[in-house]
């Protein structure tokens, strides 16, 4: 301490007061513009950073989509494997970054939905921020989107984030309620049968 009462720190003492000041900034609350995302989702997409637990071209539950690839950044891979797999994660840290690719019946891209974790962002829906785009980047839905965030709610036990079929299946009913203009997958109503305890409840 100075003679007039100002504390001087030196050192480890310095080093902490720097980390004490980092800690209490708020993280960015603020969600990146859609075009920021998506230089993010194709980062990733050209690495191919597929999901653990995931694999390349996995069933879709619709015709139209009817091959899919999860994919997800460091942040959100690093607690998929701390946890043990994507049932076993309660919350995902803020940051983390999922991303569905969605193919067609001859696996040509047919659309991508992404989520990111965000703090603050929408406390009430799991602070996700919501996205889905067309295959050249163009925005079809962006932020706190309702329909996504109702569906997600379902797996609400693992952070509003499904695991890949055949780990976890919408029954019909519930299937039909949010795709009501869609048909849905031979091969998903396959799974259905095969896998009756995967099915949400």
């Amino acid at each position: 301490m100075t003679k007039r009462g100002t504390v001087l720190l030196t050192g480890s003492g310095l080093l902490l007061a720097v980390a004490v000041a980092l800690a209490a900034t708020p993280l960015p609350t603020r969600a990146p513009s859609p075009q920021a995302l998506w230089r993010q989702i194709r980062f990733l997409a050209r690495t191919h950073a597929v999901m653990p637990g995931s694999h390349p071209f996995q069933p879709g539950s619709r015709t139209v989509d009817l091959f899919t690839v999860d994919l997800a950044n460091g942040t959100a891979r690093a607690a998929i494997l701390r946890a043990g797999g994507i049932r076993r994660v309660l919350r995902y840290p803020v940051g983390s970054l999922l991303i569905k690719e969605n193919y067609d019946p001859n696996r040509k891209l047919d659309g991508v939905t992404a989520m990111l974790k965000l703090a603050g962002y929408d406390p009430t829906d799991r602070n996700w921020v919501m996205a889905a785009y067309r295959p050249q980047g163009r925005v079809v839905a962006y932020g706190r989107v309702a329909s996504c965030i109702g569906c997600h709610a379902l797996a609400s036990r693992s952070d509003f984030v499904f695991a890949p079929p055949p780990r976890v299946l919408l029954s019909v009913a519930v299937w039909r309620a949010f795709f009501p203009e869609q048909k849905i997958s031979p091969l998903y109503r396959r799974l259905l049968a095969l896998h009756p305890r995967a099915i949400v409840r």
